[in-house]
């Protein structure tokens, strides 16, 4: 039985200190009963919390080597042949995206714990997978019948998957602006729920006093707003809610190889301050929040080899990523986008002093 088919939710969901081992006491809590249960993880630190879990409730282990086709084949096949019913991924994205893959093929039940957050798809139901190229790709995946988010593991990941983790949630203003474009041109139907979970999520951060993702406070609205975006998305039924041009952009970047390993959160939050120019829905606000959290203001920034045909390349690029989606890159040319992008490099001058983009 898929314990998530009847809400599609999670069923559990607890965000705390000092409970990454408690595993087995929420899944008793909830009446859940698992017969074969498989432990996945990375090589490195998230190997060790795995360990310790596997090794406390007496259950198998499995560690991939990323997020590739050929691991998530790797997995089901061992899910098959040993009949595992439940999935518990602890990790960072490669291992909570692999793990929902290999679940959604072979039908068995999953479960997160994150070690690292730096994007939105701890519960979306959505896997991120390389192909055989090398390219990522968008797949459907199970969305995890519990999530459990310990804050002191989280809190002592690296600093950039904590950034990261907040620009992905910002970038959301600019896809629920691309959703509205799309909606008020009758390119697609809007579900009201899922658009405020996600705008909110992003508004609860930049409206926050106190922007310091090392303050448990505020790192409990970025968990908070990364659980409500991937609701957003499975409530749509499509990534929607928190991918507009931002993303498309972002996705062209990453097929093109142009970016020099950027997480993909800080890219899609760097990124989407210029859609937000381009949507006439730029605020000062956002510049100050970016400023704050360090996400660069000029995403050229992050490209090493930047030029006027790189950009047009990208954006080329970007039109083929989802086609059909509907953006604010569908209402205007190559060049007005080219044009309009140095007046942002000029507003951004003039908003916030050089030294700091």
């Amino acid at each position: 039985m898929i314990y998530t088919q009847q809400s599609n939710l999670p069923i559990i969901f607890q965000v705390d200190e000092g409970i990454i081992n408690d595993v087995n006491y929420y899944l008793n809590r909830n009446n859940l009963q698992f017969s074969n249960v498989l432990v996945v993880s990375g090589k490195t630190r998230s190997y060790r919390h795995a360990k310790q879990i596997s090794k406390i409730n007496n259950w198998s282990e499995f560690i991939i080597e990323d997020n590739t086709l050929s691991e998530v084949e790797r997995l089901k096949n061992y899910i098959n042949n040993n009949n595992i019913d439940l999935l518990i991924g602890v990790g960072g994205g490669k291992v909570i995206d692999t793990v929902k893959r290999a679940s959604y093929l072979s039908n068995t039940n999953n479960l997160s714990i994150p070690t690292i957050i730096s994007n939105d798809g701890l519960i979306s139901p959505i896997a991120v997978i390389k192909n055989d190229l090398g390219k990522t790709e968008s797949l459907p995946s199970i969305m995890p019948m519990g999530v459990i988010i310990d804050l002191d593991v989280i809190k002592d990941s690296p600093e950039r998957f904590l950034i990261a983790a907040v620009g992905d949630v910002f970038s959301n203003i600019s896809a629920t602006n691309d959703w509205v474009l799309a909606f008020k041109n009758e390119r697609e139907k809007m579900n009201d729920i899922a658009f405020h979970l996600s705008k909110s999520a992003a508004n609860g951060l930049v409206y926050c006093e106190n922007v310091d993702v090392h303050s448990k406070p505020f790192l409990r609205l970025i968990v908070q707003g990364l659980i409500n975006s991937g609701i957003a998305m499975s409530l749509a039924g499509t990534s929607r809610p928190c991918s507009g041009s931002e993303h498309l952009i972002s996705h062209a970047i990453d097929y093109l190889g142009c970016s020099n390993n950027v997480l993909h959160g800080t890219q899609v939050a760097s990124i989407s301050l210029f859609t937000l120019f381009l949507q006439d829905k730029l605020e000062h606000r956002h510049l100050s929040f970016a400023k704050k959290i360090g996400v660069p203001l000029d995403f050229s920034k992050l490209l090493p080899d930047f030029s006027r045909d790189l950009f047009i390349k990208i954006i080329e690029k970007a039109r083929e990523m989802r086609v059909g989606r509907y953006s604010v890159l569908t209402m205007k040319n190559n060049e007005e986008l080219y044009s309009e992008f140095l007046e942002y490099q000029n507003h951004i001058n003039v908003e916030i002093t050089p030294d700091v983009i």
